[in-house]
């Protein structure tokens, strides 16, 4: 066979063949790696990334300039079969990522750090000689370090330590930002924290609201500016100010979750607004009035709320279509809940008559009041369905302040303030650092 088509036997359908053709290129050494390198060029090559790197990781450390080259090589755009290739060659090629790590061509030094990090525990045996690149002056090759230290945890938490005492200064904000995300703010000096607690200060001196805009937005609304009152009936505590942005962004984070996490983890921390015309708004994935773990104790709270300050409200918004959950309560009691989210069954939320809002929208879509007889929806009764995924945001621009049309205009007194909820005391703060 020739060497090219032993290159294409990688992707023979039968296991033995592919092995075999494996071993002979192997034992070819670096007189198999231009045919090797053809097919990693052309994307149309019936010969995978898979393929290509089980005899290219054999080949060992002369596989790496060569895989290199056609990295630097490929066309803009073109160039994901390469990089996916290069990334993947393993410990052996620790040494080659290393040298790049200080190439001229910052897609380069990036392809590197994902290189290195791509190398297990062998990364971590090398991680000092990534903190340069953690103060690169390309922001691509900076947040891919900040990745990867991120990726590595705990393990580096002295290393990044050190570099926030002795530098090099490039790097210490790089530091800062992955001792953040490792260890929140246990892992953060009480030098670097009275260094951020004077920075936000800073910023709050000019802060402006901005849009609430989360992919799965949950808020209370409250009819007061009354915010330590709200904080000191939901319990709660540990609270800081934060530019208006950085609580937008931090409930954003926070409300995403991974398939192995906890999904307590969503609820442990909420962002306190400053009084918005008249309302305050705590945001968070703690107010979602429509998760099972949540529901009664929104409902209780929202009454509560209520009963002292006249009106409030929670809702639960997905941005991407996945749906709205209301709960209306006022001097007390619960006016208004539902929910639509599809593919959920929410039935056991319905509570109270539909607001004149529902039956206003009802008319001008021409469609039949609701009673007690009709709430549910209609599998064909498309318009209500649209009309009841933007359900949250619409009604609160009718009953309160709707948190999408937030922004520099919307009087608003006093400062915003992260807090944890009995959720963040039990299992601690999230990590994560604060966005300004």
């Amino acid at each position: 066979m020739t060497v090219r088509q032993l290159v294409l036997a990688l992707s023979a359908s039968e296991e033995a063949e592919r092995l075999a053709a494996v071993a002979n290129l192997v034992a070819l050494g670096p007189a198999a790696l231009p045919a090797l390198m053809s097919e990693l060029r052309d994307d149309a090559s019936p010969v995978t990334e898979t393929a290509l790197l089980s005899a290219l990781c054999s080949i060992s450390a002369s596989a790496f300039d060569p895989v290199l080259g056609v990295l630097q090589g490929a066309v803009p755009g073109s160039h994901w079969r390469a990089l996916r290739v290069f990334t993947r060659l393993g410990t052996p090629a620790l040494e080659g990522y290393l040298r790049a790590l200080a190439h001229d061509d910052p897609f380069v030094r990036r392809a590197a750090v994902m290189g290195v990090n791509g190398c297990g525990e062998d990364a971590l045996r090398v991680a000092n000689l990534l903190v340069p690149l953690l103060g690169d002056g390309d922001e691509g090759v900076r947040r891919v370090a900040v990745r990867a230290f991120c990726s590595w945890g705990a393990a580096v938490v002295p290393l990044l330590q050190s570099v926030r005492r002795d530098g090099p200064g490039a790097a210490r904000g790089g530091a800062l930002e992955c001792l953040a995300e490792i260890g929140s703010e246990a892992a953060v000096s009480a030098r670097d924290r009275a260094a951020l607690e004077r920075l936000v200060q800073i910023k709050l001196m000019d802060d402006i609201p901005v849009p609430i805009s989360c992919c799965f937005l949950s808020w209370i609304a409250v009819s007061t500016g009354d915010q330590a009152g709200i904080m000191g009936m939901l319990g709660l505590s540990d609270a800081y100010p934060v530019p208006f942005s950085a609580g937008v962004n931090t409930a954003d984070c926070d409300s995403h979750g991974g398939l192995d996490d906890d999904p307590h983890d969503r609820y442990r921390r909420v962002f306190v607004t400053p009084e918005l015309a008249g309302w305050t708004l705590v945001v968070g994935s703690w107010c979602d009035p429509s998760a099972a773990e949540r529901e009664a104790a929104v409902l209780e709270a929202c009454e509560r709320l209520s009963a002292r300050y006249g009106r409030a409200q929670a809702y639960w918004y997905g941005a991407q279509n996945d749906g709205s959950a209301v709960l209306v309560a006022e001097h007390g009691d619960t006016v208004r809940r539902l929910a639509y989210i599809p593919g959920d069954d929410t039935q056991h939320l319905e509570l109270g008559a539909p607001l004149a809002y529902e039956q206003e929208r009802r008319t001008v879509l021409g469609l039949p009041a609701l009673t007690a007889a009709h709430l549910e929806v209609d599998e064909d009764d498309d318009e209500w369905m649209w009309e009841l995924l933007e359900m949250a945001t619409k009604l609160a621009g009718e009953l309160s302040i709707d948190p999408l049309s937030i922004d520099a205009s919307t009087p608003a007194q006093g400062v915003g303030l992260l807090a944890l909820t009995e959720y963040g005391r039990r299992l601690g703060a999230p990590c994560g650092a604060l966005r300004m």
